[in-house]
């Protein structure tokens, strides 16, 4: 069983669109209903299971090492606009801060040469869906495409969980990239909190240098608490990455038996 499993550098990254383009637009067996850990299975044997966490990139890294059937797709997004935006589930207020940017990066770094993870901008998958799945179709071979991503909305089949999420269904398109510049006091409150994003913002292509912190002069920084806590606990990091060696412990033992092993409640393992 080929697995492909998507996460992102944050929530609010674009994993939701990712994984319902390629259940629609790719011929995909099975994949859940919206969000699953890694050591989650597919009932029966199917040949292609699709899963998505944008929190996924934490456990990641030892079950790539050891397992030749997971490809992880990573979605890359310009950390003013994850900020800022927002979640039907609790839409007065900003859904996470870059707290999740700060922890997750770093482990996007370590795992950016491996030949099967994928990092995908999200700019450029809504800028120009076509080229982005025609990237994922060359390193991720046995994919067979159905439909091209330009015409995702067209066929696509949401279910209720992902649908709270993108809020409807419509053209891949880039209409949300940019919206910082709309929310500059969230921007200058979370840099007062969690320091400068400057020099990823260079590393990842979306500045040139720093002069982009002169829009924020003269700016009242809004430290209005986000959806999630604010910052990340000794337990929460803990939390990230607990259960990963034994995740790729029982993708060994998987190889050797030769056929996958379902835990019905995988939860309460970890």
């Amino acid at each position: 069983m080929k697995r492909i499993h998507v996460v992102g550098v944050s929530p609010r990254t674009g994993t939701t669109l990712m994984t319902e383009a390629l259940k629609t637009c790719f011929e995909i067996d099975y994949s859940t209903d919206h969000e699953d850990h890694l050591y989650t299975r597919a009932p029966g044997q199917p040949d292609i299971f699709l899963s998505k966490l944008p929190s996924g990139i934490m456990r990641v890294g030892p079950s790539l090492k050891v397992d030749p059937d997971l490809y992880v797709i990573c979605l890359i997004r310009d950390p003013r606009d994850i900020i800022c935006s927002k979640h039907n589930k609790d839409p007065n207020r900003y859904w996470a801060g870059l707290k999740f940017w700060n922890t997750f990066v770093p482990e996007l770094k370590k795992l950016n040469s491996h030949p099967r993870f994928i990092p995908i901008k999200y700019e450029d998958f809504v800028t120009d869906p076509d080229s982005t799945q025609q990237q994922i179709a060359e390193q991720i071979p046995f994919l067979k495409q159905l439909a091209p991503f330009s015409e995702y909305h067209n066929v696509a089949k949401v279910t209720d969980k992902s649908m709270e999420a993108l809020r409807s269904v419509r053209p891949i398109k880039p209409t949300s990239v940019g919206r910082w510049h709309e929310h500059k006091a969230r921007i200058a409150g979370q840099i007062q909190q969690h320091g400068s994003i400057s020099e990823d913002l260079i590393a990842f292509g979306y500045e040139k240098d720093n002069r982009w912190l002169d829009e924020l002069k003269h700016v009242e920084p809004d430290l209005t608490p986000s959806s999630y806590p604010e910052f990340m606990t000794f337990k929460d990091r803990r939390m990230l990455t607990l259960g990963r060696y034994i995740e790729a412990a029982r993708r060994v033992f998987e190889q050797l038996i030769g056929r996958r092993l379902r835990i019905t409640h995988p939860k309460k393992w970890f």
